[in-house]
């Protein structure tokens, strides 16, 4: 790291050596003087003195630091010209000498320490950030915002830079010399064997390194791929021991192993084994990421495999049940026609034994006669039969049973994992004595079963079983599935399936920088949770007021009596006129996708965001069409191999190449940033929004087929029937800007990935967001109010929930509707837990921690936590007031159904552009599942852009007196529009085709006999 990092691209690095821009009412504020520079001002009798002075009191009152004097800008010159005695001063003639003076000054009146006296400081805190982000950029922001928060003059961009460079130069020589002081020669042996060939494959002549194997993860479901994963995991568990005393050392950040690790995976042996100093800590964070990671997806098969069986269980128990109900009636109508014909005879019978007109003799016959019939041969006959229908009825549900009879297929997929991984059980727990067991006897189970964590029904239920190890171990797994899922079961070395408490800023850190990360976080108006929780109240209470004041009187005209007394809330429709049927959009021809993201490129240079792995790499990057090859192939679901054995001057091994080093899932995410900045430039995008002070935004799921058995893909029977899929998940604005995507499983519920998107990127900043009703929860409503955000979901029956008051509110009561009141929310234990949700949300906030990971481990199973019950009694009054508010604003609830029919046109748009494979997923990997849809996410935002240049253009050569006319049709109009593209590439007809065609000889062809 000789040089500096390129950290910032240029058009960042201007805004950082920029003075802000200030709008009228900022300029009054930060340019009217604190009484000591009004005080040092009066002392200044050169005008340009004076003016240069009162700029860089503003400028830094703004900022926290300075700037050079040719930024300057006029507007604030002429500004401070018009209320200051200046005259005509020219700021050229204030000279560097005076401005350095007044810098001090200016330090020293506001009470901030001079940088280059607190270097050695910042340098520490930069290493600091380094060790936990190992991101640049982000090292860069989150060191100039502590900087400025600790009252240090924030340097320029240059000496920012630098400053971070040399802190990650100083972690790395850090690393470094602890693993030359404390590596072992032993473990060094050991980790040099892996740049080793390893024996060759069975059936292939190839040798591969030990390295290259350890690689593979096979997020499938088949159990060659399982047992696979398992092997590895035990060899690297094997290393991971051997490597404790060295990681305690090291004390890697989750951050620092995956930076380390990445470059391993994508890199040859030949290119670990050249880093001659970094070898062996890119080995040690290789071996403990891919530990780790190998962990996390023996887990999610673990949990997959247990619910498939249960879900096929099920089925087929149903299926069963159904078939024993026709057997039975088939049964029951057999005995009662048995029953009726055999009362028929007895009442023949009856008939003989009391007549008069027969002998003893002749009764006697006639009975043994009657005994010796057909139909009482028949009758004994159905006496089996009544029993069996008898047994029928007392037999319990063949559930257990079914899952008796699938043990041995659910073993085969998740023994080893429950033999080799390393639960965190805490003590008492009554599944710890059935796992140790598991693990002593290596799954060969038998003799005394610990059996304290089986219910009483499933007690009985084994105690019957044919097969009670079968079932034993089928029980066990379903436990140990769900004590997972509720976080009561941890795994230690995982990035996912950690307890709660791993996931947040650690205790210490808390306690000592508290008052910072919630000034930081912008959390610091929430820190007196009694007061907080009385405004709330107080907002309640006028709610409640307002709203039923609305139904009671009749002025809320949008409401509706239903049947059951209920209201039904009704939104004013506004006509689409009759400009929306003029085409806005190229009639004459279909613009390439190829040409599309060119010209995007060349007005944004997104292809500037695709950086190499290693921030070392100075070599040229490709050229740029290469990486538009890389969007299409993924973006459109071609794959990387048909779009190049498809076009013209690309080589597979060019294009897999560049895909693999430059198409990260942040490189992709930054790509479309650029994409989103850009249209938020353009100022057609003001067409689209409904208020111009006001962010609003929304996401939706959308199911995707996935060809292959990922473990990150589930069944959901209302979309893909019996196979499998996952969930592509979206964020809109109100401009049509795809801000941001990201994927999951399609059993997992919307609602815990909802906060990452509004969170994690770096343009859309949402002021109000709106889903459907699986992103809703009392949880999100928590948690979006402490992040700044407004929630307003559309809850499906949403008259059928309950409203909640707060102790010692009075609630109006309604004349003409029932509206249900839930009991008083218990806000003693939001203040008992108000500490750590303050803690929980800076973690999201600082992006220390997604959302979606904690909420993971605050799932539907873990209710008793009290944090999540807190949160749950804290969104049930947020709920309230949302609620309350949508009874009440027909305009709001107009606003929010406008915003998620963008999504959903947004929907429509990616199936169009993801049409190849039938538009089904093709990878099973987590990361090449993001991979692909960030793809498709900027193919569709590159198209949205285009659609914002074309209109904007079509407005500038609109004369003017007809601009109005053309603004309305756009108003009307999305630029979410695809049939103008040319998405699926051209056709060529001419003979130059036909040179490379397939030939046939037919004749040898029709002459072929079969057999």
């Amino acid at each position: 790291m000789s040089r500096t990092l390129p950290i910032l691209d240029t058009a960042g690095r201007l805004e950082f050596e920029r003075p802000p821009r200030f709008s009228y009412q900022q300029r009054k504020f930060f340019f009217t003087l604190p009484s000591w520079a009004e005080q040092l001002a009066k002392g200044l009798y050169l005008d340009h003195n004076l003016l240069g002075f009162i700029l860089q009191v503003g400028y830094f009152r703004a900022s926290g630091r300075f700037f050079e004097r040719d930024t300057f800008y006029p507007s604030d010159l002429d500004y401070l010209k018009r209320r200051w005695p200046v005259g005509q001063a020219l700021l050229e003639r204030y000279a560097p000498a005076t401005m350095s003076r007044h810098r001090k000054l200016i330090l020293e009146g506001f009470g901030v320490k001079p940088f280059r006296a607190e270097q050695p400081l910042m340098l520490e805190q930069a290493i600091a950030f380094a060790k936990r982000q190992m991101n640049p950029v982000a090292v860069f922001r989150s060191t100039a915002d502590y900087i400025r928060t600790h009252r240090v003059e924030v340097p320029a961009y240059a000496t920012l830079a630098l400053l971070v460079t040399q802190a990650f130069k100083r972690v790395d020589e850090q690393l470094v010399h602890l693993i030359e002081l404390h590596l072992a020669d032993s473990v060094r042996g050991k980790l040099d064997e892996l740049l080793e060939v390893e024996g060759a494959l069975e059936g292939s002549p190839h040798k591969p390194y030990r390295l290259t194997l350890l690689k593979r993860n096979l997020e499938l479901m088949k159990p060659t791929a399982i047992r696979a994963n398992v092997e590895h995991f035990i060899q690297l568990g094997i290393l991971y021991q051997m490597l404790q005393p060295i990681i305690a050392k090291l004390q890697l950040s989750d951050e620092m192993m995956h930076y380390y690790a990445r470059f391993v995976l994508r890199s040859q042996v030949f290119q670990v084994s050249g880093q001659v100093n970094r070898k062996y800590l890119m080995l040690i964070s290789f071996i403990v990421y891919q530990y780790f990671r190998l962990g996390d997806v023996l887990i999610e098969t673990l949990l997959q495999a247990v619910q498939t069986t249960l879900n096929a269980a099920q089925r087929e128990e149903k299926e069963r049940v159904f078939q024993q109900h026709q057997a039975t009636a088939r049964l029951l109508e057999e005995i009662l026609d048995g029953v009726i014909d055999h009362a028929e005879v007895i009442q023949q019978m009856e008939d003989t034994a009391f007549s008069f007109a027969k002998t003893a003799d002749e009764k006697l016959a006639e009975l043994v006669s009657w005994l010796a019939s057909e139909p009482v041969r028949h009758f004994k006959s159905l006496k089996p039969k009544a029993q069996q229908l008898r047994g029928k009825y007392r037999k319990e549900q063949p559930y257990y049973q079914v899952l008796e009879e699938r043990s041995r297929a659910l073993q085969n997929r998740i023994s080893d994992i429950i033999r080799y991984l390393n639960f965190d059980i805490p003590t008492g727990n009554n599944l710890e004595e059935a796992i140790a067991n598991f693990k002593k006897k290596d799954g060969n189970l038998g003799g005394t079963l610990p059996a304290g964590f089986l219910g009483k029904q499933e007690e009985k239920a084994l105690e019957g079983a044919s097969a009670k190890v079968s079932l034993y171990k089928v029980l066990l797994a379903t436990h140990l599935a769900k004590h997972i899922k509720a976080g009561k079961i941890n795994l230690p070395a995982s990035f996912q399936y950690r307890s709660f408490e791993s996931y947040l800023i650690s205790s210490p850190t808390w306690q000592q920088e508290k008052e910072y990360l919630l000034e930081k976080a912008l959390l610091s108006p929430f820190v007196d949770c009694k007061f907080f929780l009385q405004q709330l109240k107080e907002r309640l209470t006028e709610a409640f007021k307002q709203t039923f004041s609305g139904l009671n009187t009749g002025t809320n005209t949008f409401a509706q009596k239903r049947k059951d007394g209920k209201p039904r809330f009704t939104t004013l429709s506004v006509s689409p006129g009759e400009l929306t049927d003029i085409e806005l959009f190229p009639q004459d021809r279909y613009i390439p996708l190829f040409e599309v993201l060119h010209t995007v490129n060349r007005h944004c240079d997104f292809v500037s965001c695709f950086e190499h792995w290693n921030p070392k790499h100075r070599r040229n990057p490709p050229s740029e069409n290469i990486f538009f090859a890389g969007l299409m192939a993924y973006g459109c679901n071609l794959g990387v191999t048909r779009m190049a054995q498809t076009s013209r001057h690309l080589s597979v091994n060019t294009l897999e190449n560049t895909v693999n080093w430059y198409f990260s899932l942040e490189n992709l995410r930054k790509a479309n940033d650029t994409l989103v900045a850009l249209m938020g430039r353009l100022k057609i995008g003001e067409l689209f929004r409904k208020a111009p002070n006001l962010v609003h935004s929304s996401s939706d799921g959308q199911k995707f087929y996935i060809q292959v058995d990922s473990i990150h893909a589930n069944y959901s029977y209302k979309y893909f029937g019996k196979e499998k899929g996952i969930v592509l998940y979206s964020y809109i604005d109100e401009r049509h800007r795809l801000f941001f995507s990201t994927t999951f499983s399609a059993s997992e519920r919307e609602a815990g990935h909802v906060i990452d998107g509004l969170m994690h990127n770096e343009v859309v900043q949402s002021d109000i967001h709106s889903t459907d009703t699986h992103g809703y929860s009392e949880v999100i409503f928590a948690l979006t109010h402490l992040l700044g955000i407004e929630f307003a979901p559309r809850i499906k029956e949403f008259v059928e929930q309950n409203l909640y008051p707060m102790e010692g509110m009075e609630i109006d009561s309604l004349n003409e509707y029932v509206i249900k009141i839930g009991s008083p929310i218990n806000t003693g234990i939001i203040e008992a837990q108000w500490d750590t949700i303050l803690k929980m949300v800076a973690s999201i906030k600082l992006k220390h921690v997604t959302a979606s990971s904690l909420l993971r481990r605050l799932n539907s199973y873990s209710q008793k936590h009290p944090v999540y019950q807190a949160l749950k009694e804290l969104g049930k009054v947020l709920r309230t007031l949302f609620l309350l508010k949508y009874m009440d604003d027909s305009s709001l609830r107009k606003r929010i159904d406008d915003q998620l029919d963008k999504i959903e046109s947004a929907h429509r748009f990616a199936r169009a552009v993801f049409y190849a494979n039938n538009g089904e997923i093709q990878f099973a990997s987590k990361e090449e599942q993001q991979v692909t849809d960030a793809c498709k996410r900027f193919i569709q935002n590159a198209i949205i852009c285009w659609n914002y240049l074309y209109l904007t253009q079509l407005v500038v050569k609109t004369e003017s007196q007809n601009r109005s006319t053309i603004l309305e049709i756009i108003a009307r109009s999305s630029p979410v529009s695809w049939q103008h593209i040319n998405l699926q590439g051209e056709f060529d007809f001419s003979d130059d085709a036909l040179k490379n065609a397939v030939r046939f000889d037919i004749e040898k062809i029709l002459e072929l006999e079969l057999g």
